[in-house]
């Protein structure tokens, strides 16, 4: 089982595009798949197709706390078929600051082997407790940076957060294994620059560019991933190159 979780604190990076597309890549891959959202908007539970109508047992506050097992709680995604989703719920943020919840996935998630496949982690658009969580959890730490350089800027946070915060002991050698880079427009000399200089500081770990595209957030009114609502369109081309890169098991 491979824990994918998609980070960077900085709203707006299409961070929560880019996980819901790591779920729909591997489910297209016949994968079964976990999605937890521990970002307390609940983007990454609407973007996979939950709403507020859905019946949950529980949520993914209660799975960090101990109170429910993600088998308990886990609801299919009504949108991309092999996708189970531990529901984002304002409970998160109840919970942010408690101090046993910074090694509950990585002890949660052991015990799930054989229920799933892979996991899929969207994480909040801060470095709280919620994202080291996940941080210390997981296998393969992907950033979606959105071409501006308030983006870039917090990708190099990140790497000191997991440098000082992760690697040392939670998750021994933890790194930012992939970056991909979004809202990508070739015609802007700012998008290409900045797209030059993740290849230039980290090499070998920048994907295809994503373009900018209405079809994202078309897609996610839809409670879609953008390859599920427009799998003929340019971005979900860019996803399909940027997953292919990613997901190699």
């Amino acid at each position: 089982m491979t824990v994918y979780a998609v980070a960077l604190s900085k709203g707006g990076s299409t961070k929560t595009t880019t996980a819901a597309e790591v779920a729909a890549a591997l489910a297209r891959r016949g994968r079964r798949v976990l999605a937890i959202d521990v970002d307390q908007q609940g983007n990454f539970s609407r973007r996979l197709g939950l709403n507020d109508d859905t019946e949950v047992d529980a949520v993914a506050a209660d799975v960090l706390v101990g109170k429910a097992s993600a088998r308990a709680a886990a609801v299919p995604s009504p949108s991309v078929p092999g996708v189970d989703v531990l529901a984002g719920t304002h409970d998160l943020a109840d919970i942010d600051h408690l101090p046993e919840v910074l090694t509950s996935l990585r002890d949660e998630l052991p015990t799930i082997v054989g229920e799933w496949d892979d996991v899929v982690i969207d994480t909040p658009p801060a470095l709280g407790m919620l994202t080291l969580a996940a941080l210390a959890a997981a296998d393969v730490v992907i950033a979606a940076v959105a071409c501006e350089t308030e983006a870039y800027d917090q990708l190099s946070r990140l790497v000191d957060v997991i440098d000082s915060r992760i690697a040392m002991r939670l998750r021994p050698g933890q790194q930012v294994h992939w970056i991909v880079p979004t809202r990508h427009d070739g015609r802007r000399l700012l998008d290409r620059e900045v797209v030059e200089e993740l290849e230039k500081v980290h090499p070998g770990k920048v994907t295809t560019p994503i373009r900018e595209a209405v079809a994202a957030k078309d897609a996610y009114t839809a409670g879609m991933p953008v390859s599920v609502y427009m799998p003929d369109s340019g971005i979900a081309d860019d996803y399909a190159a940027a997953m292919a890169q990613i997901i190699t098991t």
